[in-house]
């Protein structure tokens, strides 16, 4: 049993680089890229952080509107969505499909205690599952994490290996071979564990993230307005200057700051006369002459910016609008929806394929709650309307819908949030 958590565990360590890259450019902790010598200091970790937002463009349209659970033809809705809301899932949820669309998947556990079904929300950090090849069903799953001191030192590494009959608590021995802790049976005959996975293509395991396509051109991004905030600093502020000035040295060694071989004193301290914010420039000399020269033109900066927030609107389909391009604020909410109906349709695309995931998470609960087989168990999740539209258009599509007989009163007053009658 052992050699399969190993393989499980293995198949979790190979995964962790490529999440923790995506985590860390999710959070806006990536290094400045595209220098030609390493940067220190504060410009290290200047980023833009347009990856949350594109994350979190998607996450927030969506939301479950409605569950939906039947027992052999028995409608168990109501007593299943009453242990979601206990549980705070709606909540819960929309921190897990941000973290699904972030990093590429994340998982949901379903098990028992105090004799009521509970839901976790697990990073895929800490969990990975194991599939049929033939038919796509869990056939394992693994949960690790480690225990620390007060001082942050490592203790003790713990695992639990999830089956479908049994459920297997870990510990690393000192010998660094697994040690069994406890063995508790699992009724369901199923894992309990549901992957969610941002699925895009056929066999896509580890799931695909948004940032992995938006990566080069956000940190160009990145690159180019710190770039101008240096310029910004040594060149943009016009510069004066004046000729004619004798300069006072330092050091009474002789030197003068006319001399012709003035390369050979360059370690000698020259004192300049004038301090860069002085108001008022005063000589002596009738040949002095003052000037100012212009401060740099950072224009050019802004058309690089453009040409990259546009691959980025792209890539992501966040609307020009989001990305902080103001002149493109849409005026009316149909032209908003307009604007943002690429960002409307990933959410959608995201929500078919999370919602199997979702689905399957409440058979497993339904299952613990009423003591029948899964395949015994039909759920179906609803999602909110992915599109952004004002009260007043809902309300007044709704009551035409009403008015027409195509929808009874419940149902209206369903849709609008209202409690039935």
């Amino acid at each position: 049993m052992t050699v399969h958590v190993e393989k499980l565990l293995g198949k979790l360590d190979r995964a962790q680089p490529v999440i923790a890259g995506r985590d860390r450019r999710y959070r806006g902790e990536q290094p400045l890229r595209f220098t030609t010598v390493p940067v220190e200091g504060e410009y290290k970790q200047f980023a833009v952080n347009i990856y949350r937002a594109a994350v979190n463009a998607v996450a927030e349209r969506m939301r479950v509107k409605k569950i939906r659970v039947e027992v052999d033809g028995e409608d168990l809705s109501e007593d299943i969505y009453s242990i979601w809301d206990m549980l705070g899932m709606d909540m819960k949820l929309q921190s897990t499909i941000a973290d699904v669309l972030a990093v590429g998947s994340a998982y949901l556990i379903v098990w028992m205690k105090n004799g009521q079904p509970v839901i976790t929300v697990e990073s895929a950090e800490h969990v990975t599952t194991m599939s049929d090849p033939v038919d796509g069903t869990i056939t394992e799953a693994v949960k690790r994490w480690y225990e620390y001191d007060a001082d942050g030192i490592e203790v003790s590494e713990r695992v639990v290996h999830y089956g479908p009959f049994w459920v297997v608590t870990y510990h690393r021995g000192a010998n660094g071979q697994l040690v069994e802790d406890s063995r508790v049976q699992n009724p369901l005959g199923v894992v309990p564990v549901v992957p969610l996975i941002n699925a895009e293509r056929i066999g896509d395991e580890c799931g695909h993230s948004v940032i992995d396509d938006l990566s080069n051109l956000v940190d160009a991004l990145s690159k180019t307005l710190s770039d101008m905030l240096i310029a910004s600093e040594l060149v943009a502020r016009p510069k004066r200057y004046a000729t004619g000035v004798s300069l006072e040295e330092s050091l009474d060694d002789g030197f003068s700051a006319d001399d012709p071989v003035v390369e050979e004193f360059e370690h000698t301290p020259v004192q300049v006369p004038f301090a860069d914010g002085e108001d008022l420039f005063i000589t002596e000399s009738e040949a002095a002459k003052f000037g100012q020269l212009p401060g740099a033109d950072l224009a050019g900066y802004k058309t690089t910016v453009d040409l990259l927030l546009q691959q980025i609107m792209t890539v992501s389909g966040l609307p020009a609008h989001m990305v902080g391009i103001t002149t493109a604020n849409p005026s009316s909410a149909d032209a908003i929806r307009a604007a943002e109906a690429s960002l409307t349709a990933r959410a959608e695309s995201r929500g078919l394929a999370l919602a199997l995931g979702i689905e399957n998470a409440l058979k497993l609960v339904t299952a613990f709650y009423t003591d029948v087989p899964v395949d015994r168990i039909g759920t179906w999740i609803e999602w909110r309307d992915f599109g952004s539209k004002s009260q007043a258009q809902e309300a007044d599509a709704i009551t035409k819908l009403h008015s027409l007989g195509i929808m009874t009163t419940d149902e209206a007053r369903e849709a609008l949030g209202l409690r039935k009658l």
